[in-house]
């Protein structure tokens, strides 16, 4: 049985450092017999550090949640918290360190079975195939995740799909069928009031006006989801994505400006492939000036982190330090 602070707490997750104490209160007043609830108190207070970007403390608290739920046999909690810690690899980019976590969480779900738990999980490794290039797979995933929501219902989770899928097609140059999915998604998240969900469609949307080289519609966009993002590495993402356009403005100042502003977030929050990305682009901007020492300083960090993620973007930033090196 929950008590009333943990509901209390769950009630205002939009006032995070009031549902932080609500929590702390929680765990102090949970009985230590009660480790149903210690577990989900310590499960939720860890989403809460993950979203502040406090990466170290949410896996220790995650961890610690789990061990309590192996303890207790309680396998919901288990692959939930499995989930959770899936989330929080991928976000480092230890990509594979996150498939494996996803895989037990998924592989406990069927086993429950859990059904809005699967399609979670199938939405996430539909997710990191996306980022490993694996296109058809991912494809697969998100369609299997889709039929589930579509089934359960779980239109939150649908809407977050319907963003994915439409970032994967404008890759595949089928903007109108990204820009109808999107669209979809956004209707979803005003209609069930999903303020971080209508952030990041906004932020996805504004990438596919961007890439139609309708650039006022996409710094508009942009700075719409700014405005309400309340999750650090949307904000981290948006700021960087409006820096690229500044860039390509030719407005340089205002670009780097914004990026620094992203990497800050990234370095808080342990987003390894994410500052790996906002420091190419300072590399880039450094070399078009003419700065190739200070150029050199950005691109060397970012081939050292790509290369330890084995991203294959490391051999774009190899390239680009080749480059300097030669006219330095």
């Amino acid at each position: 049985m929950f008590s009333v602070l943990t509901y209390l707490a769950i009630a205002i997750l939009g006032e995070v450092e009031q549902a932080q104490q609500y929590y702390q209160q929680a765990l102090e007043f949970c009985l230590e017999t009660d480790e149903t609830e210690k577990a989900a108190i310590i499960h939720n207070l860890a989403g809460i550090y993950a979203n502040k970007g406090k990466v170290d403390e949410a896996i220790a608290l995650f961890n610690q949640s789990l061990e309590i739920n192996e303890r207790i046999s309680d396998l919901q909690g288990k692959a939930a918290t499995l989930h959770c810690l899936g989330i929080i690899y991928t976000n480092k980019g230890e990509l594979e360190q996150a498939i494996a976590l996803y895989n037990l969480s998924l592989e406990i779900n069927e086993r429950i079975p859990d059904l809005q738990g699967k399609a979670a999980t199938l939405h996430c490794l539909g997710m990191l195939h996306a980022k490993k290039g694996e296109v058809d797979k991912a494809i697969a995933l998100y369609n299997l995740s889709l039929e589930i929501n579509e089934r359960i219902p779980d239109l939150q989770t649908k809407a977050v799909t319907l963003r994915c899928l439409g970032r994967i097609y404008i890759n595949k140059g089928k903007v109108d069928e990204a820009i109808a999915l999107c669209n979809e998604s956004l209707e979803i998240n005003e209609r069930i009031g999903d303020v971080q969900g209508k952030a990041a469609t906004l932020h996805e949307l504004a990438g596919i006006y961007a890439y139609k080289g309708e650039v006022e519609q996409a710094f508009a966009l942009y700075n719409l989801s700014l405005k309400i993002e309340g999750n650090v590495q949307g904000k981290a993402a948006t700021l960087h994505c409006l820096g690229m356009l500044h860039a390509k403005k030719g407005e340089v100042d205002k670009a780097i400006a914004l990026y620094n502003l992203s990497l800050e977030i990234k370095e808080r929050i342990s987003d390894l492939q994410g500052k790996a990305m906002t420091l190419w682009c300072l590399g880039y901007l450094a070399e078009q000036q003419g700065k190739y020492t200070k150029a050199i300083s950005y691109f060397q960090p970012a081939l050292e982190i790509l290369q330890r993620l084995k991203s294959p973007d490391a051999e774009g930033v190899r390239a680009s330090l080749d480059r300097v090196m030669r006219n330095s």
